[in-house]
């Protein structure tokens, strides 16, 4: 990641994110409750299958994805490794998951043991993965009982973020509406300076900023029309959630044109 302008750092990192983002569920423990007749040993009940397909969905979300970096030659050996550490995690997802996620996820199996095969390249630009990432990111948002935030994608903020959120799991939804016909992106970097303001972060030199904050391995990617989201464990601290989205239209970033919000988190 050295090197590279914080456009191009953020916009890489977010396309590498969207499937763990996508991937990334909730998650929740199952609780045994002792019973039984007299003299009977107590018999803890089954577990919860949607809390363990979440925790297990949350687990891969944790997983860095590789790089990405586009001037870079590909690196398969970072690709193995993210695809054998996602690959069980997964399996087991798919094991405990409702007949109408379960399809969702059994279609992303081939990508994710590609990767820890072969070493291959996550195919970000297919709309097949882009569809099933989609339909279980609202699965979880609907039923893993997170903090939930939805959010709406203008030209150029984020309408409904809030300035505040609680600790823990947390399900943020993306609906875009660009009137400009542009892609919106939520990428979300923890702050080491928990003063820094919207209006510093964006004045900064781009390389600064990359030593000052750390990208968390999630992000909310939409089309024009079409809804994103991510779900990720927030711990107590300070974020910036912003758009890197830009050069590819052209335009300076969005997060420079006002698509960015603080966020303090306890």
């Amino acid at each position: 990641m050295n090197g590279r302008t914080l456009a191009r750092t953020l916009g890489t990192a977010a396309a590498v994110a969207a499937l763990t983002a996508g991937l990334a569920a909730c998650g929740g423990g199952s609780t045994a409750t002792g019973g039984g007749s007299s003299g009977a040993p107590s018999v803890a009940p089954a577990a919860n299958p949607t809390a363990s397909t979440c925790e297990n969905l949350l687990k891969i979300d944790a997983v860095p994805t590789p790089d990405g970096d586009p001037s870079a030659p590909p690196d398969p050996e970072a690709a193995k490794a993210w695809g054998n550490q996602v690959v069980p995690l997964l399996n087991s997802a798919i094991a405990t998951a409702p007949a109408d996620l379960k399809t969702t996820l059994t279609a992303l199996q081939p990508v994710a043991q590609a990767s820890a095969t072969q070493g291959a390249q996550l195919p970000f630009d297919d709309p097949n993965l882009t569809a099933n990432v989609a339909a279980y990111e609202t699965w979880a948002y609907r039923n893993c009982g997170y903090q939930q935030v939805s959010v709406m994608g203008v030209d150029f903020e984020f309408e409904g973020m809030p300035a505040t959120l609680e600790a823990g799991p947390t399900a943020i939804q993306m609906m875009n509406h660009s009137a400009a016909n542009q892609a919106h992106v939520m990428l979300v970097m923890e702050a080491k300076d928990p003063s820094m303001t919207v209006e510093q972060f964006v004045a900064t030199p781009q390389e600064q900023l990359m030593a000052n904050f750390q990208p968390l391995p999630t992000a909310a990617i939409a089309p024009p029309g079409q809804q994103g989201g991510m779900l990720l464990d927030l711990k107590p601290g300070t974020y910036f959630f912003l758009c890197p989205v830009g050069e590819e239209y052209g335009v300076p970033p969005h997060f420079v044109q006002g698509m960015i919000n603080k966020v303090t988190v306890t």
